[in-house]
């Protein structure tokens, strides 16, 4: 006896927008995606014929990019508008979408490219006579691209100058330089010692107070972090400068500048949050009360140190309270908080830095959990 074939399901949802729709992607969403992705071969000629240096796989890739930006952020407008016509789209609202995905922006990603790509493919829609929203419509989306454009271009030039005049950056910058072409940190002889002594040196630390064999004092290990996280590559029992991320640290005020400055930054505060490489329970209380004293610098808002004894421990809390307090000092010294009376304080312009030097602090803790 034969044996009947299956009938396959119809409409089943793949390729079907008004299927995938019902199970909780939009069919405004879905179509703006199937816009944006018509739109690669011809944008990727485009790409080609404006920057005629690129060959067609160069052009491939960044049009891939640049779509993948738009792709992402059109389809979250059109959810928002009811309409997936990416041709012709209100100024307003997606004003509202390209913020919100801003926000929402993973970390290590940067905004300006995300800019730039809206505002070629806008020019893109305009040279090949596909945009429908008008002359005006068009015109306002890409001045409040510029205008929001010109903002980060400010804030990444504040923070350049902000962190430059910091002691940290001096020691950071001289600690790189004393570096020299590079320094081994596993040998022990003369000319090693010689390195060693003008590398604490340059944080103004005295080698011959510091038995070789002892750790580092804070003040040096703050730098070196600080320096790690940005400009500073330890590979093969050698610690080496980066050159071309240290050019940028001492000039510039473009995005690569702010952003190094930036991760020097929050290697120091995660530095001064975990000063151990091993984690011990005493070494828990120390991080969640200097957590709780950095919180209060953020918000202004007081601990509860009563509540913050009793879950670590009297015994600890006592023992670590005067190191939390002696760390927003030491912070303090290097420009990252500023003191008020006998309470301190964070420039607003600064609030990113410490909290995420408190992320990356909890993320390694917990990479030794």
């Amino acid at each position: 006896m034969a044996s009947k074939k299956k009938q396959g399901k119809k409409n089943s949802g793949a390729g079907n927008p008004a299927k995938a729709a019902q199970r909780g992607r939009s069919v405004f969403r879905i179509q703006a995606e199937i816009l944006v992705d018509s739109l690669r071969e011809d944008y990727a000629m485009w790409v080609s014929e404006k920057a005629p240096a690129f060959g067609s796989e160069e052009a491939a890739q960044v049009a891939e990019i640049q779509l993948g930006v738009v792709r992402s952020i059109g389809a979250e407008y059109a959810e928002h508008a009811r309409s997936s016509n990416l041709h012709h789209i209100e100024p307003e609202l997606f004003g509202e979408v390209f913020a919100e995905f801003l926000v929402n922006l993973p970390e290590g990603l940067e905004a300006e490219p995300i800019f730039s790509a809206w505002l070629e493919f806008f020019s893109y829609q305009h040279e090949r006579g596909i945009w429908e929203g008008g002359e005006e419509n068009l015109s306002e989306l890409r001045e409040l691209l510029d205008d929001a454009l010109k903002g980060f271009a400010e804030d990444d030039a504040q923070l350049c100058e902000l962190l430059r005049s910091t002691d940290l950056y001096t020691k950071v910058k001289a600690f790189s330089e004393a570096l020299g072409d590079g320094v081994d940190i596993t040998a022990f002889s003369e000319a090693a010692n010689e390195d060693r002594v003008r590398v604490m040196a340059s944080v103004g630390v005295d080698a011959a107070t510091v038995p070789v064999d002892a750790p580092a004092p804070d003040v040096f290990a703050h730098v070196w972090n600080a320096a790690i996280l940005s400009v500073v590559d330890p590979s093969e029992g050698r610690i080496v400068r980066d050159d071309q991320a240290f050019a940028h640290l001492i000039e510039g005020e473009e995005s690569e500048s702010a952003q190094l400055l930036f991760e020097m930054g929050v290697g120091c505060v995660q530095s001064h949050l975990v000063p151990n490489q091993a984690f011990t329970e005493r070494d828990e209380a120390y991080f969640l009360v200097l957590r709780n004293l950095l919180v209060t610098a953020v918000t202004g808002r007081p601990a509860d140190l009563e509540a913050l004894r009793r879950n670590c421990g009297p015994k600890n809390f006592d023992a670590v309270l005067p190191e939390a307090r002696q760390a927003l000092v030491s912070l303090e010294g290097f420009g990252l908080l500023k003191s008020k009376g006998e309470e301190y304080e964070v420039d607003e312009r600064l609030l990113p830095v410490i909290s995420a030097g408190v992320s990356e602090a909890e993320s390694l803790i917990e990479e030794t959990e």
